[in-house]
C-alpha cells in the first residue's frame, strides 16, 4: 500500500527550499475534494472473501475536511497532514465498489544532523453491492544520521464482509 498525498503548505515548503536556520510556520485547510490517494495492490494480499483483485486500488476523496502544517526552524522540520470525509474506493481505474468514511493522518520530523522519522495512518469503512470492506493500514519509518534506517513498520488489514 502506497499514499501518495502532498497538501499546500507541505509541497510550498518543501519546493521553496526553506534554510534550516530560518524559521517558519504555515497550516491551510486545502479542500481535498477529487483527492485520489493511490493504494497499489496490497503487499500482504486480500483475504479470501473479498470480491475484487488485489489491483490497483485507489480512494478518490468526494467530500471532507482536510489541514495541513509545517514548522521549521534551525533545529529542522515537521510536518503533517489529516484528512477526514467521504471516498469512493475502486481499483483499476473502473468504477467504485465501495463508498464510506475516510481517515488519514501523516506526519514527519527531521532535524539538522539529518535524522528522519516519518508516520501514516489510513482507515477507511466503505460499503457496495457486494457487501462491506474495512481498510486499516499504519506505516512508520525511522532513519538515523548516518542515514541508514532504523524501524520500518507497515501493518495492512483489510476485511470484507
Amino acid at each position: 500500500m502506497l499514499r501518495k498525498m502532498i497538501f499546500a503548505a507541505v509541497a510550498v515548503g518543501a519546493a521553496v527550499g526553506i534554510p534550516a536556520t530560518g524559521a517558519f510556520a504555515a497550516a491551510s485547510h486545502p479542500d481535498p475534494t477529487g483527492m485520489v490517494l493511490d493504494l497499489g495492490p496490497n503487499q500482504g494480499g486480500l483475504p479470501a472473501n473479498c470480491p475484487f483483485p488485489n489491483g490497483d486500488a485507489a480512494l478518490t476523496v468526494i467530500s471532507g475536511n482536510a489541514v495541513s502544517h509545517l514548522t521549521t526552524n534551525k533545529n529542522g522540520s515537521w510536518g503533517g497532514d489529516t484528512l477526514t470525509g467521504q471516498a469512493t474506493f475502486s481499483e483499476n481505474g473502473g468504477p467504485a465498489l465501495y463508498t464510506g468514511h475516510l481517515t488519514t493522518w501523516d506526519g514527519f520530523g527531521h532535524n539538522e544532523v539529518g535524522q528522519f522519522e516519518g508516520g501514516d495512518t489510513l482507515t477507511f469503512h466503505g460499503t457496495g453491492v457486494a457487501g462491506s470492506l474495512d481498510i486499516h493500514a499504519n506505516f512508520h519509518t525511522t532513519i538515523n544520521a548516518a542515514g541508514n534506517m532504523t524501524a520500518n513498520v507497515q501493518n495492512v488489514k483489510v476485511t470484507c464482509s
